[in-house]
Parts: C-alpha cells; structure tokens; sequence
C-alpha cells in the first residue's frame, strides 16, 4: 500500500477546473469519472456510506489518486463543501502500511471531521451520515429529506490545471418509507449485422466488425426499476415507478447518440473500421433518484 502524500492532497484543493472538453460527451479521450455510486444510495442519519466511482483512464496516463470529502451543505448551497485542510498537515508521515490500527482509528476519525472521507488509493472512501442530519425537519420533511454533497477529484500524475477530473455527487438522506437502491445491471446485449461473437467476459470480449453497426441494449436485474411512493407539495402520497436513462460511453467507434430513454433503451454503435482494435464500451444507468449502476465490456474487431 502507498504512502498518503499528504501535502499534494492539500495542493489539490488550489487547482482549477480548467477548460478540457470532448468533442462528443461519449468519446472516452481523457480521463474521466463516469460515475459515482452511493451504498445505500439513500442512507437514513447515522448510516455508514461507502462508495465506489467508474473512472476511465487513458493507457497513457497513471493516475496519481483519488480526493473524496463530503458533507450536508447549510443553507440552500448545494454545490460542495469548505474541507479544513489544516487537519491534513498533522498526517505528512502517516504511512497506512506500518500505522498501527489506533493510528489509523485516529486518522480517519479526524479526516472525517475535517470533510474528508477518503483518498484512493489508502482509504476507501466511507461517510457516516450525522445522527442529526434531519433534526428540526417535520415528519413530512423527514420523508423529502436533504441532499448531502460529496465532491471526487481524480488526479493525474503530473497534473495540471486542465488535466484533473472534478465530479459532484448528490446523495439523498431521508427517513422515505421507499428508500432508493441502486440498479444493477449486469450485462450489454450486442445485435446486429456488425456483431460476431462473444459474451463479453474478460476472457471472451465481444468481436465485432470493421465499421459494423449494431444496437446495443443494457441488460438489467428484475427489480432495477423501482416503484415508490412520493410527496406531493401539497402533502399528497403519489405512487410512482422510477424513469431510469442509460448514457453509453466508448474508447473508440461511435454512437449515433449517448443517452437511451425506455422503452427505446438501445444505443446504436458503429465500430471502428481498423482491424485489430480493442477498447471498451460502457453504459451507466441512472434511476432519477441519485441510484446508478454500470457495466462495462471489452470489444474487438476483427
């Protein structure tokens, strides 16, 4: 396990968004952070989080790590949180490989307090919702609940300005009688005259065609579409079904377009016309409701 640098973590905080873009939001050209997930993707106050994030790294580029911090902004500010960076000086020598376990107890349970709530790779990013979180809310409140705000910074090696990844999270806490979940999605359904064969497993990518065009189709767990019931602003209880989206992503060929609606969940896909290349394509799903889940497969062409 790596040593913590603890002074670029603190150097982090003064770089720029910079002004990177994509010449299409599906072309995987840079590195990325594609999504974030919350488990559970709606806590209740005093519940642990963990997360996990789907990043795409160029093959030229070594990611140096990932920043995560997070907190239940006040007021109606909902774009980040003030990280007192001070805390972070006192752990310049913390290395998690020799630190004892109350070294580390200690570190985490001051990190946290400070906003931060991981780095990668050396701690798993983990919030523990405040018991609080929704006090003096009525029980109506309670159920709507509040958006807490976790922030991820990825961070190349050699980084500058332009180059780091910057990514916001909105994780609803609530006392909802239907708490979300997040979808699972379990595999990428390939058909048409491009396709060839091949499961998509790390030992059987998918094959396909030289500038072959195909629809791909996200293939999804029964109960990744959920029912649930929701507050009206006028204090009625509606029964609703979530209307999850799918955005697709790949590392070479093209998409006709990124994002899928049902019924029409497919994506149509051409592959790149030179043989012998093999990349990725990937879908994230998204329920409206802060829950997501992804699935990414190899591709080859023959």
């Amino acid at each position: 396990m790596r040593r913590l640098q603890m002074p670029a973590l603190v150097a982090l905080f003064s770089i720029g968004c910079g002004d990177s873009t994509l010449a299409q939001e599906w072309q995987l050209d840079r590195l990325r952070v594609l999504a974030v997930r919350a488990t559970p993707a709606e806590p209740q106050p005093g519940e642990l989080v963990s997360f996990d994030s789907l990043l795409y790294v160029p093959p030229d580029t070594t990611l140096d790590g990932v920043t995560w911090f997070g907190c239940i902004p006040e007021g109606d500010i909902g774009f980040g949180c003030e990280l007192d960076t001070s805390v972070l000086e006192d752990f310049e020598n913390i290395d998690p490989a020799t630190a004892s376990p109350e070294e580390l107890a200690e570190l985490f349970t001051q990190l946290q307090e400070a906003g931060f709530i991981g780095y990668e790779p050396g701690f798993d990013p983990m919030w523990q919702v405040p018991a609080d979180a929704l006090d003096g809310f009525t029980d109506a409140e309670k159920q709507e609940g509040v958006n807490a705000i976790v922030n991820i910074t990825a961070i190349p090696a050699g980084a500058e300005d332009d180059e780091v990844e910057l990514a916001l999270k909105r994780v609803p806490v609530s006392l909802a009688d239907t708490p979300n979940h997040n979808p699972d999605v379990t595999g990428i359904d390939i058909s048409g005259a491009g396709f060839v064969s091949g499961t998509g497993t790390t030992a059987d990518p998918y094959v396909l065609k030289a500038g072959g065009e195909m629809k791909l189709h996200p293939v999804i767990a029964d109960d990744a579409v959920e029912d649930y019931t929701y507050l009206t602003s006028t204090g009625e209880t509606e029964s609703r079904t979530e209307e999850p989206y799918y955005a697709w992503y790949t590392d070479g060929g093209e998409f006709e377009q990124n994002i899928s609606l049902p019924p029409y969940n497919y994506a149509t896909y051409t592959a790149p016309k030179e043989s012998g290349w093999s990349g990725i394509v990937v879908v994230v799903m998204r329920d409206r409701r802060g829950g997501m889940g992804w699935k990414q497969v190899t591709v080859t062409v023959e």
